[in-house]
């Protein structure tokens, strides 16, 4: 009896901490939601400077301005604490949130381009 009550105790322990870390991956994927705006960016065409638009929907639908004019759709999600974004210009990259969750900044995992992005 003492072992079944022992087995219960154990199995109910890791259901909660597995449901924990459920909440986790949650809290950490809901500071991605919302818009996103760039930093100035040179235009490669001209002498234009522009912004570009990142916005993450809870729908892990995603959507980003290109050269600060058409909109490339796509979707987003997060695997092994990689931020991974399929659009015409699929991408991962590694992340960090500073200044309250407000500044996200993004590294490209395979060429080491960086962009810091603000939450509106």
């Amino acid at each position: 009896m003492q072992k079944q009550a022992m087995i219960i105790g154990i199995l109910f322990l890791l259901i909660i901490a597995g449901l924990s870390g459920c909440n986790q991956v949650d809290n950490e994927r809901n500071k991605f939601i919302g818009t996103w705006i760039s930093e100035l960016k040179q235009n490669p065409m001209g002498d234009n400077t522009y912004t570009e638009t990142r916005i993450f929907y809870e729908n892990d639908s995603y959507v980003t301005t290109n050269m600060g004019l058409s909109r490339i759709p796509g979707t987003w999600h997060l695997a092994n604490d990689i931020l991974v974004i399929d659009t015409y210009f699929p991408g991962k990259y590694d992340y960090i949130f500073s200044q309250n969750n407000s500044i996200l900044t993004i590294t490209s995992v395979a060429g080491g381009f960086t962009e810091n992005l603000t939450k509106q």
